[in-house]
């Protein structure tokens, strides 16, 4: 009887997925400092942090490892925003207070200025009176508008002499960091208490990666052998972006179990590089 695809290669789980896992993240140095310098910005209550990357890089896989380490403190507020885009200036503030379980207080239509008050006076109160560190992490931050930034701006502005009443962090592809380059944007910027930038990974990070994932997935380190060779093309067709790599290690997987062995060499991989959409 043949045996099933997790069964041939000794694994419990599927180990490419490519849903945000914070247990199937690999954190390469690139991450780790990337990490530390969020978790600085944090401490100091600096204001605004910005991680930028190429899609594919990891900054949600990140995102959500800042997430998980921040519930744990019952002391932080926290509030996410996955996509900023916004129909009207309305519409954003709205998922601005939503995102903060903020209710909006008042009878009648709501207005952009009843959404504004709401929104600051729920800051004030959490971080002035109860001594609550707030946070606001948005992830495609390249997605958001000049107004939406202009707001972003007004909310950075809330201050006391010794630190930001509220902390941001910005996920952003690499056209979010060129936009607030221009001049127009300069009051934003001079909000940006610290960045980085998430290059690809390298060749070693790349092989560690996919043996990380095997291992996460119940591998042993004997049912499954991707060659030095296939580690290479890997690292080459994917650019050294996680999101690639680990859609050529899938890829490669399945085709080791339709010739039903568990070596994947470089020959299988080139073959599925061929016809999969990636750079």
């Amino acid at each position: 009887m043949k045996l099933s695809y997790l069964d041939f290669f000794g694994l419990n789980e599927d180990p490419f997925q490519t849903s945000p896992s914070t247990k199937y993240f690999y954190s390469s140095q690139e991450h780790q400092e990337c990490l530390a310098r969020i978790l600085l910005t944090l401490e100091l209550n600096n204001g605004l942090f910005v991680a930028i990357g190429d899609a594919g890089t990891g900054k949600t896989s990140l995102a959500s490892l800042v997430m998980r380490d921040l519930l744990q403190d019952d002391n932080t507020i926290l509030a996410l925003i996955r996509q900023p885009r916004a129909r009207s200036e309305f519409a954003f503030l709205q998922k601005l207070n939503d995102s903060f379980g903020v209710i909006v207080s008042g009878v009648g239509r709501r207005s952009t200025l009843m959404l504004e008050n709401s929104l600051f006076n729920f800051i004030q109160e959490k971080a002035l009176e109860e001594n609550k560190r707030l946070v606001l992490i948005v992830d495609e931050a390249q997605e958001m508008t000049p107004t939406q930034l202009l707001r972003i701006r007004e909310l950075l502005n809330l201050e006391t002499e010794s630190r930001k009443l509220i902390n941001m962090i910005f996920f952003g592809q690499l056209e979010f960091l060129n936009k607030i380059r221009s001049k127009r944007f300069k009051n934003f910027r001079q909000r940006v208490a610290m960045s980085y930038v998430l290059n690809p990974l390298n060749l070693k990070d790349t092989g560690e990666l996919i043996k990380y994932r095997l291992k996460m997935a119940g591998s042993d380190g004997t049912g499954i052998s991707y060659t030095e060779d296939a580690i290479q093309v890997i690292h080459k067709e994917s650019k050294g972006l996680p999101r690639d790599i680990c859609k050529l290690g899938a890829a490669g997987l399945l085709a080791a179990f339709a010739s039903q062995t568990n070596v994947i060499d470089a020959d299988t991989i080139k073959v599925e590089a061929q016809s999969m959409p990636i750079r």
